[in-house]
């Protein structure tokens, strides 16, 4: 035993730090973790009769950017003075910034607490204990960054080869190479460029929601509850066909570097937040063509600008407005004030023998110019004036504009017929493989036999629910016959 180790030192506890820096470390580097909780026979071996393990910091860094209650813990009961030694496996595991090691290390000085690794003893009294000890924080912190800065330093010369390390978007798979091609489920595919084409449609992701929304088309999404890694058909909300529309990926284009991380100070120590979107001309790496697209970057360029325009402080702030707004203003959104040059805004009055009734107005700088409005004005008489005015320039194109409507009307049920076609071919696939397993089961093996009649029959209601929604033919009805698809026979 080291001649350092007093009965003034005995006659307290001795305090074990358990730490590892992540959950993937809790859970398969047990080796680690168990030479960590060994450390408690170590000081009964010492002398100490009284061990207290703190082990609340598991799956935590020790870098600082995090807040670590057991490492709290550690330091309160040191200043109480009832700690006689703090036992940790290596100085990394106590901490791995100077900060929080040199605090501890002067409480320990001031409180006469021990320092015990598997090196040895150390008393932060003694002033080459004290200078050991400092060496051994400043290389844990050295460590740590060294080791950070090798493992970033090679992510970024694979990512500017153009190798895919993360997860990649839906209507994509990564090929054995680590790079990205088209998946090769046509239903994913058709479904990806059509809200592409709706967008370029409509100009507006909310229209496409609302149109997806109204028709009952799914569109495909990643699984969270499979790590992102399964395909599922889920109801659209407005992230999802937003994400799509913003990713460069679907233009054929690698990026990489979209995204920054963000450090400041709360409560005196860094505080690192994530996912924060840098400006294109920012962006790390980017290898244009580098794979099969969806769009053009021609098109993905003009689908952020749309983007961009349809938010309506843009048009105040004196950019273009993109879609119309809703209500019966017909120049919404495109008229300006001759004075200060903002975007008019719109208000109804409700009438009873007209209905709503528009009025544009502008509220100008009032901070600065000390006005209730430029100018405002009613719209019915300007929207009748201008309506005549239209539709008079577009009278020789009128029927040309009529069978461009019909083929419109025609593309958009054409769209619908072959997304539900998709649709009802692959639940009638996963029917008859879910059949074929059921079939391939023993009889008499009822726990596998009863749950494969049960996805069997849920398939099938898929394909029912399926078929009468499409409009290119008749469907005869379907009727379930001792767990099999039956059509009855036609009249």
């Amino acid at each position: 035993m080291s001649e350092k180790i007093q009965p003034i030192h005995t006659e307290r506890e001795a305090c074990v730090y358990v730490r590892q820096s992540s959950m993937v470390q809790v859970r398969y580097h047990l080796e680690g973790q168990r030479r960590q909780y060994d450390l408690r026979e170590r000081a009964q071996s010492l002398g100490f009769r009284r061990v207290v393990v703190i082990d609340e910091d598991l799956g935590r860094t020790g870098t600082g950017t995090v807040e670590r209650p057991g490492f709290g813990r550690l330091l309160d009961a040191v200043c109480s003075g009832r700690v006689g030694a703090v036992l940790a496996l290596e100085a990394s595991r106590l901490a791995r910034n100077n900060r929080d090691w040199h605090h501890l290390i002067d409480l320990c000085a001031m409180a006469g607490t021990l320092v015990i690794d598997h090196d040895g003893v150390y008393d932060p009294c003694l002033l080459n204990d004290r200078l050991l000890l400092g060496l051994k924080g400043t290389m844990s912190e050295f460590e740590i960054s060294l080791l950070r800065q090798r493992a970033m330093e090679a992510h970024r010369q694979k990512v500017r080869r153009g190798l895919v390390l993360t997860q990649v978007p839906v209507g994509y798979i990564r090929t054995e190479d680590e790079g990205i091609e088209k998946t090769p489920d046509r239903q994913i595919q058709e479904a990806i460029a059509g809200i592409f084409g709706k967008f370029r449609e409509l100009g507006s992701v909310r229209q496409v929601l609302l149109w997806y929304r109204e028709e009952k088309l799914p569109i495909p999404v990643l699984s969270r509850a499979s790590g992102n890694r399964k395909v599922v058909w889920a109801e659209p909300i407005y992230p999802s066909i937003f994400g799509i529309l913003k990713n460069p990926t679907y233009a054929g284009v690698f990026v990489w570097g979209r995204k920054q991380t963000r450090t400041s100070i709360v409560a005196d120590r860094a505080r690192k937040t994530r996912g924060h979107v840098r400006p294109q001309e920012q962006w790390e790496v980017v290898i244009p063509d580098y794979h099969e697209g969806y769009i053009t970057w021609e098109e993905f360029m003009r689908n952020q600008e749309q983007i961009r325009s349809n938010a309506g402080w843009n048009a105040r702030m004196g950019q273009t407005q993109g879609v119309a707004r809703n209500g019966p203003a017909r120049l919404a959104g495109l008229l300006r004030c001759g004075r200060c040059g903002r975007a008019l805004q719109v208000t109804y009055t409700n009438s009873k023998l007209h209905g709503p009734l528009p009025r544009y107005w502008c509220s100008g700088d009032r901070g600065r110019q000390m006005v209730r409005f430029c100018i405002t004005f009613a719209g019915t008489r300007v929207d009748q004036e201008v309506a005549a005015e239209v539709l008079d320039a577009l009278r020789p194109v009128g029927i040309q504009a009529a069978f461009d409507a019909l083929e419109k009307s025609q593309r958009q049920t054409d769209e619908k017929r072959r997304s539900l076609e998709l649709a009802v071919e692959k639940a009638r696939y996963e029917a008859s493989r879910i059949e074929r397993q059921y079939q391939a089961t023993e009889p008499e093996n009822r726990l596998v036999a009863a749950e494969l009649e049960k996805r069997w029959n849920h398939a099938l209601e898929q394909v029912r629910d399926g078929a009468p929604r499409h409009p290119a033919r008749q469907w005869r009805p379907l009727s379930f016959r001792h767990g099999h698809l039956a059509h009855p026979p036609a009249a």
